[in-house]
């Protein structure tokens, strides 16, 4: 008898032990907590990122008004919904969505991370089990889809090259046939943070080639050129549609293809620096 009595006192002290060890969380007014820690997303996305607010326990039967911040180096490059930095958990359900969708620029201006932090002066407490240490915060990178560019590359004085590439015309160029010369002049653009723009300036004692003002874009990673205004007219002559572009840095050279209006035929021009 006593043998039993011994079995029964050491099972009680181990159960006692175990319970000892077990977590409990004693919040009957629910807690708040934000979904996985870490996310990744690409600028040239269109579908945003969701980071869910999240309540722990409770019955919610008049909902709940949570607080968040957001902050990054650089707040342009996304956008926050909502924006006003609080998400309501409506009566009965509980989960909402803050969502992240980031804005594509041209801009090789690297990889961005975004911290989501539940705001600490919440009506409830923050955290898993409301112990405010974990998943208070999330951080969302925003990575870079564009190329550095070294535009330095495309900064002096150019020689113009430019012919008809197909046609009764080629391959003459422009210069065949008006008598003219051309060389431009390519400068930073004043103000562009993107580190990508150039303005054309047509050089002293040459003929006028593209309009001074044409400012070029390099869209560093399709390794194409924009023009900003559209299709430029090339020569005071015509307008050239363009349908192709391309650049070499190692040159410093550019490339631009189309129709040069409608009868006229397939063209180029060429820029190299000199």
């Amino acid at each position: 008898m006593k043998k039993y009595i011994a079995l029964i006192v050491l099972a009680l002290v181990g159960l006692t032990s175990c319970e000892e060890d077990l977590l409990v969380y004693d919040t009957p007014e629910g807690f708040i907590q934000l979904s996985a820690e870490t996310g990744t997303i690409t600028e040239d996305t269109t579908d945003p990122i969701i980071t869910q607010v999240l309540l722990g326990t409770g019955t919610n039967e008049s909902g709940v008004s949570v607080s968040f911040t957001v902050t990054s180096s650089d707040p342009s490059r996304f956008v926050v919904t909502p924006a006003t930095g609080t998400i309501d958990i409506p009566a009965g359900e509980f989960s909402a969505d803050i969502s992240i969708t980031p804005v594509d620029n041209v801009a090789a201006d690297g990889d961005l991370d975004v911290v989501i932090e539940l705001s600490s002066g919440n009506s409830l407490p923050i955290g898993i089990g409301g112990e405010g240490n974990f998943n208070t915060s999330r951080t969302i990178t925003i990575v870079d889809n564009d190329c550095p560019v070294d535009i330095n590359a495309f900064v002096g004085t150019f020689t113009v090259f430019e012919n008809f590439t197909d046609g009764v015309n080629a391959p003459s160029g422009l210069v065949d046939f008006f008598g003219e010369s051309y060389q431009v002049e390519m400068a930073l653009q004043p103000g562009d943070a993107s580190g990508t723009k150039v303005v054309v300036t047509n050089s002293a004692g040459f003929n006028t080639y593209l309009p001074d003002g044409t400012v070029f874009q390099f869209l560093a990673c399709s390794g194409a050129i924009l023009i900003e205004g559209g299709d430029p007219v090339v020569a005071e002559f015509a307008v050239l549609v363009t349908d192709g572009s391309s650049y070499d840095e190692s040159i410093g050279e550019l490339q631009v293809t189309g129709e040069l209006g409608p009868q006229f035929g397939p063209y180029q021009f060429t820029f190299t620096r000199q």
